[in-house]
């Protein structure tokens, strides 16, 4: 009892709990303000702040967006490893000026980046088992004035998982999802590769593979970083800083989405 207590406790204390009950403070402070059109102003944008930081803060709301970018696409069936030789990893940035124990490098894939590189890593090796040649290319360039492009330290980071350089392709120029597509292009075109696996975080997957495919390119997609998943309970409905991180990222795809197709792209 004490456990659920505190957890409930924490939630409103900590960001964005702590932000959502200042908006709602704000609300309740407004009824000083002596001007009626100021005060129902400043009450209602501060009303409407708290709903809307605790909406987006919240696991129910992440299943609903999620479930709308991550059921079009399920993981790679088994089936699917006999269907192309090439592993395409789509970058998700990286960390700088970390210490790492893989690399000459300061830097490292971040969080999201190395779910993408395992699962790239698992076809690799599933298709290495059946005695054939693989070959997994890496995207990314620098981002923000990063050191390095992101695909040579994903590239260190596979070598470190025991792939060995001759199967890893990079490319070091790209910093969208329609950039990466274009010049995986030329990569497969290199490599003589008709189909590839993609692999992206589930949400991410949809715009990607329509992206490629307009290249031309055949994929079969390979999701991986699911965020839907996982039982709704009585915390998924307190304010969570890391609910509020996927949400913004969920929405960052359903935006890039319109987007792109009001560019043609």
């Amino acid at each position: 009892m004490f456990t659920i207590f505190y957890k409930l406790i924490l939630g409103w204390l900590l960001p964005p709990g702590c932000f959502i009950l200042l908006f709602l403070g704000l609300a309740w402070k407004s009824r000083l303000i002596g001007e009626h059109a100021l005060r129902k102003k400043l009450r209602t944008l501060a009303i409407v702040g708290a709903i809307g930081l605790y909406l987006l803060s919240i696991q129910p709301v992440l299943k609903l967006l999620a479930s709308g970018l991550e059921n079009k696409y399920p993981v790679a069936a088994a089936a699917a490893i006999k269907q192309t030789n090439v592993v395409v990893v789509l970058s998700a940035g990286i960390v700088e000026d970390v210490p790492v124990s893989f690399s000459q490098l300061p830097a490292a894939p971040g969080t999201v980046a190395v779910v993408r590189l395992s699962e790239g890593v698992r076809l690799y090796r599933q298709i290495k088992a059946m005695e054939r040649s693989c070959v997994i290319i890496l995207t990314g360039g620098r981002f923000f004035g990063s050191a390095y492009a992101a695909s040579e330290v994903s590239r260190e980071w596979l070598m470190a998982m025991a792939v060995p350089g001759n199967d890893i392709r990079v490319e070091t120029s790209s910093r969208t999802t329609y950039e990466e597509a274009r010049s995986v292009l030329l990569l497969l075109q290199r490599d003589a590769a008709a189909a590839v696996f993609l692999v992206t975080s589930a949400s991410h997957m949809p715009r990607a593979v329509a992206v490629f495919r307009k290249f031309g390119m055949t994929v079969t997609p390979a999701s991986c970083d699911f965020s839907s998943a996982g039982k709704l309970n009585l915390f998924s409905f307190l304010p969570s800083a890391e609910f509020l991180r996927e949400n913004r990222a969920m929405l960052w795809e359903y935006i890039g989405a319109v987007f792109y197709k009001l560019k043609g792209k």
